[in-house]
């Protein structure tokens, strides 16, 4: 069996994401066959006879108009110019692999760790009231100050407020781009964009000099509720791209919370249509956490299933199924008994935010409590 680079990996991702005849759901077909891209790559003289492409597709692919495109964007990240996460990394959240029409390949800029951390979407209105932005200011602070993180398009008004809020949580925040990733828009949130940059996860699909188009948009909603365990409408009207949203969501199986508003404005119509439609009625934070906790477990259970480096312990009180960051907290906590998140952090040379990410998970687990002042202990059997 042909054994292929990452850089292998990279150039078949953007061979298939640069044919114009190709879009996501066909990506997805042919990768459902192929163990990866390259080897997708490698067979594409097959793609037609095996009925994966038809026979336009194929004149396209292999017409090689996409070759100028992607060997400029290999260049880039080659020279490091780009930060990829492609289909075949182990990183790749396995939640967002199993949406219908994924994306294959992932421009980011700062902690991509957080893509595999439990998240919540919050969308909403541009042209948001201050009611929706309070509330959206005090939810989203507080969810990521339980860990949680909070994904969101980017844009105007609840989107803006979602990201502020969550920024100095350990929870942090994603910012979810429908332009290329050397593109700050809208302009009025470029003071966001070091602070997400450096403490967050900014992530689009789009290349480079990729403009703020309309058909963009949809296609940035999808990973937005395809990252996230549930997404929660805090405004909009029927007609909109958080109602939109919130149909992908549902079409992934996500939870869908709803921000009730005024039944006079129109700008509330989707939000109190969600909430008739079966949408959870949302006026905390804790009404969220308390209906994502089935969930929560089941994320964490999902990502040791493919972590390959699971160690054992050979202490009772530490589960034998933890990371190697989490059996590492655990195990300080087992030796010197109660103490300080900031403690931990420094006996571990770990910044706050991750060791506050892993004591949450551990808390999800049963394997820490969390006591009064941010001291956390070891739950003994």
């Amino acid at each position: 069996m042909l054994k292929f680079s990452r850089d292998d990996e990279i150039w078949a991702c953007l061979a298939l994401s640069r044919t114009s005849s190709l879009g996501c759901k066909t990506w997805q077909r042919i990768l459902e066959v192929f163990r990866s891209p390259a080897q997708a790559l490698a067979n594409s003289s097959h793609w037609s006879e095996m009925g994966l492409v038809t026979a336009s597709q194929a004149g396209k692919f292999y017409s090689g108009q996409w070759e100028s495109e992607a060997r400029q964007e290999f260049k880039n990240i080659q020279s490091g110019l780009e930060q990829v996460l492609i289909w075949s990394d182990p990183e790749y959240p396995q939640h967002l692999r199993n949406i219908a029409g994924p994306p294959i390949l992932l421009y980011y800029l700062g902690d991509i760790s957080l893509v595999n951390n439990p998240c919540l979407a919050v969308v909403g209105s541009r042209n948001s009231t201050a009611y929706s932005r309070e509330m959206t200011s005090r939810i989203c602070r507080e969810l990521s100050g339980a860990g949680i993180t909070i994904v969101s398009g980017f844009a105007e008004g609840i989107d803006r407020e979602a990201h502020r809020a969550a920024i100095s949580g350990p929870g942090s925040t994603i910012a979810v781009l429908g332009t290329g990733i050397d593109l700050v828009y809208p302009a009025i949130n470029k003071d966001l964009w070091g602070p997400i940059r450096d403490n967050g996860l900014i992530l689009t699909e789009f290349p480079r000099r990729t403009r703020p188009e309309a058909h963009n948009f949809p296609y940035r909603n999808r990973i937005i509720s395809g990252l996230s365990l549930g997404v929660l409408v805090m405004q909009a009207e029927i007609k909109s791209g958080s109602m939109l949203t919130a149909g992908y969501a549902l079409d992934q199986d996500r939870e869908v919370f709803a921000l009730p508003g005024q039944v006079n404005l129109d700008s509330f119509t989707g939000c109190n249509h969600l909430i008739r439609q079966g949408a959870m009625l949302v006026r905390t934070a804790r009404d969220i956490l308390e209906e994502l906790q089935p969930g929560l477990k089941n994320h964490l259970e999902r990502e040791k299933s493919h972590e390959s480096s699971a160690s054992l312990s050979a202490d009772a009180n530490i589960p034998r199924d933890l990371g190697p960051e989490e059996k590492s907290v655990a195990e300080e906590l087992l030796n010197r008994g109660r103490m300080h998140i900031d403690d931990i952090s420094h006996c571990l040379e770990m910044s706050p935010s991750r060791i506050s990410r892993i004591l949450v998970n551990l808390e999800i687990r049963g394997t820490v409590k969390k006591e009064p002042g941010m001291y956390y202990k070891l739950i003994q059997n």
